[in-house]
């Protein structure tokens, strides 16, 4: 059974997640604020929902707090500024939700975030095979560029995980060593659609990318 902590200040809503999450298999600590959550922190949890705008304490130090002891992070804020969500989730958070949501699509995004993938451990549909330096869709080679492995690659690695385009333009360089830009990123993952599926990269608008399979 997964644990996991719930940071949320409105009471009702934090009862709201933990009985609907509890009643999905899951075992769920409730912290009313940031003390409470920060107190937590120490404890052995495999992800914190945390509501970013909490009124005793920076949302963001502890954000912080929790990827420094390893637990994953999906942020909750009603905050729809796509700059400030960028900013969490270049902090380190695995993903977001912006109140209110709908319970179902934050069980979903908390099972996407507790996948734990090998380099090499992948479904019948995306293969990708590390030491042979190949990315295989529906059985099939794909016949890609050493920058489009490299960013497929990354994908797999974090399938599910929304990553922002600045988390990708400071990752890849081209042939040459450079960095690359945001018309290159666009055009790069076009291409590995092109070659796979349309549907296989979706596109969050304002933020990044996510893989879907």
């Amino acid at each position: 059974m997964n644990s996991l902590l719930l940071v949320e200040d409105n009471p009702m809503i934090g009862q709201e997640i933990v009985d609907f999450l509890t009643k999905h298999g899951f075992d769920v600590q409730l912290a009313k604020n940031y003390a409470e959550g920060q107190a937590a922190s120490n404890q052995a949890y495999d992800l914190a929902i945390l509501d970013l705008n909490l009124p005793d304490g920076n949302g963001f130090d502890l954000l912080s707090l929790f990827l420094q002891n390893h637990i994953k992070v999906i942020i909750t804020t009603v905050v729809s500024d796509v700059d400030f969500i960028a900013e969490a989730l270049d902090a380190g958070a695995s993903d977001y939700l912006t109140k209110p949501f709908n319970l179902n699509i934050l069980r979903a995004r908390i099972a996407a975030c507790l996948r734990d993938f090998g380099p090499t451990e992948m479904d019948s549909d995306l293969v990708l095979k590390e030491d042979q330096g190949m990315i295989y869709y529906q059985g099939q080679e794909v016949a890609l560029t050493a920058l489009e492995f490299r960013l497929l690659a990354h994908f797999i690695r974090h399938r599910g995980q929304l990553l922002t385009r600045d988390q990708l333009l400071d990752r890849f360089w081209d042939a040459r060593q450079a960095y690359v830009n945001d018309n290159t990123l666009t055009a790069t993952i076009k291409r590995i659609r092109d070659k796979t599926s349309k549907d296989l990269i979706e596109t969050v608008r304002g933020i990044g990318y996510r893989l879907k399979l």
